[in-house]
């Protein structure tokens, strides 16, 4: 209950110092599988007049993991991120690493800044095994 509600404040935070340039960050795509390099995409949504040059995203840092209750898994420091803009005005950010998953389970928190704001949202995904 308390680290819900602390993710809750940490999101409304973020959101409260966005305008009307907002940016928003959709559902994640994992196409990868366990004991391979991560590679995730997610979209982003609203983008509005954001250029995608002025959109940083990164993992959150160790206090934003701390304040909603996460652990944050060593690996995740190798996780780099790379925005892909698209002809239809939204775009996605694109996720890789260049070590293997060996865990199934990840739990981890993007925090993507750009001039008028910045955006903390948590992602759960369960990694399948390859499939031969």
């Amino acid at each position: 209950m308390l680290r819900k509600l602390a993710l809750s404040l940490a999101i409304a935070g973020a959101l409260g110092t966005s305008n009307a340039n907002a940016l928003g960050l959709g559902e994640i795509k994992i196409t990868s599988a366990l004991n391979e390099p991560l590679v995730a995409e997610i979209q982003l949504l609203q983008m509005r007049e954001v250029d995608p040059q002025q959109i940083q995203p990164s993992m959150a840092n160790i206090d934003d993991f701390a304040l909603a209750g996460i652990e944050k898994l060593r690996f995740l420091s190798d996780v780099k991120f790379e925005v892909k803009p698209s002809s239809s005005g939204r775009g996605s950010i694109v996720m890789t690493s260049s070590v293997p998953v060996k865990e199934p389970f990840l739990n981890f928190l993007v925090e993507v800044n750009w001039p008028s704001g910045r955006l903390v949202r948590e992602y759960t995904v369960l990694l399948d095994p390859p499939v031969y």
